[in-house]
């Protein structure tokens, strides 16, 4: 029975042994290069994305930077653009008066004689400040429309980012 209870240990032993071997076996060479090969994949991945995550981030500094200029350019042609306006109000209600006192033949600090030259002067300076204004409005049009645009670009650079961003994740 001593022998029967040393053999079944053995057995056991034996079998032990073999299957901790099977477990444990050696990675071949083929599955060394096919671990590198995967490696050197999600290296050139995560290299590849940090590379585009650079230039996306120096792309949105510039487009904020462009914004920035655009955004000064309007700023600084808004006070023209109120002067510009007020000028023409002041002058359309001067012509206006001087019209009135010209055909109504009502008295008037300017000679007589001298009205019509005065009506025709504030006229012609009327219609330069006509021209001025509506040359800065169009400027503030353009220049808010470049503005959009750039926004626009701006949003789309920091989506794309967004985006690169959750697939390195």
């Amino acid at each position: 029975m001593r022998t029967a209870v040393i053999s079944l240990a053995g057995v056991v032993l034996v079998g032990a042994a073999v299957s901790g071997r099977a477990q444990r076996q050696a990675a071949s060479l083929d599955d060394v290069v096919s671990e590198l090969r995967a490696l050197r994949t999600e290296l050139r991945q995560t290299t590849g994305g940090s590379t585009r995550m650079q230039v996306l981030i120096a792309r949105m500094a510039a487009q904020e930077q462009r914004i920035g200029i655009l955004v000064n350019q309007r700023a600084s042609l808004t006070p023209r653009l109120i002067e510009a306006t007020r000028q023409r109000a002041d002058l359309e209600y001067q012509v206006k008066r001087l019209d009135d006192m010209n055909t109504r033949h009502l008295p008037s600090e300017v000679p007589p004689g001298d009205l019509e030259a005065t009506l025709e002067s504030f006229k012609n300076r009327l219609a330069h400040v006509r021209d001025v204004e509506r040359d800065l409005r169009a400027q503030d049009d353009q220049l808010s429309a470049e503005i959009a645009v750039e926004q626009n670009r701006w949003a789309d650079f920091n989506g794309r980012l967004a985006a690169l961003e959750r697939e390195l994740k």
